[in-house]
This record gives C-alpha cells, sequence and structure tokens, in this order.
C-alpha cells in the first residue's frame, strides 16, 4: 500500500510539472510565428505588386517597340531585332 501511494504522490507530482503551460516560452513563440507569418504575407502581397508592375512596363515596352518599327518602316529604315 505504501509503494502505491508513493508511486501516486511520485507520478501525480510529474503530471502536475509537466502539463502546466509554460506562458512566457509559448506566448513568446507564438508571437514569433505571428510576425514572422504577418511578414511573409506583407511580403507575397509586395512581390506581386512588383510582378504586377514588370508585366506593365514589358506590356508598355512591347508597344513602344512595335510604334518604333512602324516608323522606321515607314522612314524606310531597317531596324535591328532584339
Amino acid at each position: 500500500m505504501r509503494t502505491s501511494l508513493v508511486l501516486f504522490v511520485v507520478a501525480f507530482a510529474t503530471l502536475s510539472s509537466c502539463s502546466g503551460p509554460r506562458l512566457s516560452g509559448d506566448t513568446t513563440v507564438a508571437e514569433t510565428l505571428i510576425d514572422m507569418s504577418d511578414a511573409l504575407v506583407a511580403l507575397r502581397e509586395e512581390t506581386a505588386l512588383l510582378q504586377a508592375q514588370v508585366d506593365s512596363l514589358r506590356e508598355q515596352m512591347a508597344r513602344q517597340d512595335t510604334v518604333v518599327r512602324r516608323l522606321a518602316s515607314m522612314a524606310g529604315v531597317s531596324v535591328p531585332g532584339p
């Protein structure tokens, strides 16, 4: 009976000490993960914006290239390819 009581006390002490939340460490890690997630979302949004700008600039460059080629063709001047 004494052995089972000692075993129960040791098991209870072990479980109670292990099951309690570590607020300071867990909250710090959680906050860091949330901050990293927010930064990643912001980075993705910025990357999407930059890609849209690059696509728009490519479109404008293609239009200008077409205009230059047409003007050169009308003037009889040969324009080298890209």
